[in-house]
C-alpha cells in the first residue's frame, strides 16, 4: 500500500473506530453482554463457524494472511506498558490499538495487522464473550460475517477478525483453503512480543517502496531494557546507510553475511519509542 492510499485509509478508519465497538456490540455500552469467563468458542453464540487458528506471533498472523500482503504487525498487548506505548506512537494506526480497551467487554491480549490490495485487516486475540448485535450478518464460506458500522465487519472466534469486507472474504478465503503466503521469510522461527515485517523492492507484486527485499523487526521485555532485532534482506546502499545511522544512534551492533543485514542489542525504556520509529519511517 503506498503512502498516500495508506494514509487517506488511516484517515477514514480512524474516524469510524470512535464507535466501532459501540455498533457491533448493539449499540448501548451500558448494556454490553456480560463475559461468562468461559474460554470455549460457542461462548460467543454466533451460528456458522469461528475462527480457530494458532495466535502466537507474526509467523502465525502470514499464514492467514493473503499472498498479496505486503506488511503486516503482530504485538502482546499483554506486554509491558512502555512497549504497548511506543507501539502505539511508532506503528502504523488500527482500532485495536487505538481502542485496545473499548472495542469488547474483555481486553485484547493479541493484535496483529496485516495491509494487501489497498485494504487491511486486524485481528484480536479476546477471551471470548456473548455478542449482542443489531442488522443483518452477512455469510461467506460458512463464517458470518457481522457488521460492525459503515463498510466494516468483524468475524468472530480466536482471534476475531475485523475490517472492510473485501479483505475479511481474503483472509477467509486463506483460512478455508489453508492457501500459502510464501512471500515472507525473516519471521519464520521468530518469536517477541513486537514484530513487524514488510515486502519492499525487487519482489514480483510488492506495491512496497522500502530499499530492501524484505524487512523484520522483533522486540522483547529484558529486564534491563529491550531486546531488539532488525534485519533486511537484500538492502540497498541507502538501507545500509540507515541502518548504521541507527545502529551508531542507539548503541546497536550491525552485522552482514551474504544478503543478509542484522542489526541487534538492547535499548533502555526511554530510547524504545525513538528507534522503533527510525525503523519504521520511510
Amino acid at each position: 500500500m503506498n503512502q498516500k492510499a495508506f494514509a487517506i485509509f488511516v484517515g477514514a478508519i480512524m474516524v469510524f473506530s470512535a464507535f466501532a465497538g459501540m455498533v457491533m456490540l448493539g449499540g448501548d455500552q451500558s448494556q454490553r453482554p456480560i463475559p461468562t469467563g468461559s474460554d470455549s468458542l460457542d461462548t460467543f453464540g454466533v451460528q456458522g463457524r469461528l475462527v480457530e487458528w494458532d495466535f502466537d506471533g507474526l509467523e502465525d498472523t502470514l499464514e492467514m494472511a493473503p499472498e498479496s500482503t505486503v506488511a503486516a504487525y503482530w504485538m502482546n498487548m499483554s506486554a509491558i506498558q512502555n512497549l504497548t506505548d511506543a507501539a502505539r506512537a511508532s506503528l502504523p494506526q488500527s482500532v485495536g490499538l487505538s481502542y485496545e480497551g473499548n472495542l469488547y467487554p474483555t481486553e485484547i491480549e493479541r493484535l496483529a495487522v496485516a495491509y494487501f490490495n489497498d485494504t487491511v485487516t486486524e485481528f484480536h486475540w479476546v477471551r471470548p464473550f456473548g455478542v449482542g448485535y443489531d442488522g443483518f450478518v452477512v455469510p461467506y464460506e460458512d463464517f458470518m460475517m457481522i457488521p460492525a458500522g459503515s463498510d466494516y465487519y468483524s468475524v468472530m472466534g480466536k482471534p476475531i477478525l475485523f475490517g472492510p469486507q473485501a479483505g475479511l472474504e481474503e483472509i477467509l478465503d486463506v483460512i478455508s483453503g489453508d492457501l500459502p503466503t510464501d512471500k515472507f521469510t525473516l519471521p519464520l522461527g521468530e518469536t517477541a512480543d513486537l514484530q513487524f515485517a514488510s515486502l519492499g523492492k525487487g519482489l514480483a507484486g510488492a506495491d512496497a517502496s522500502g530499499g530492501y527485499q524484505e524487512f523484520y523487526m522483533g522486540v522483547s521485555y529484558a529486564g534491563d531494557g529491550y531486546s531488539l532485532v532488525a534485519k533486511y534482506l537484500q538492502p540497498d546502499a541507502s538501507t545500509q546507510e540507515k541502518a548504521k545511522e541507527i545502529a551508531d544512534q542507539y548503541g546497536l551492533t550491525v552485522s552482514s553475511e551474504g544478503s543478509l543485514t542484522e542489526i541487534t542489542g538492547t535499548v533502555t525504556a526511554d530510547k524504545l519509542q525513538g528507534v522503533l520509529t527510525a525503523f519504521l519511517q520511510p
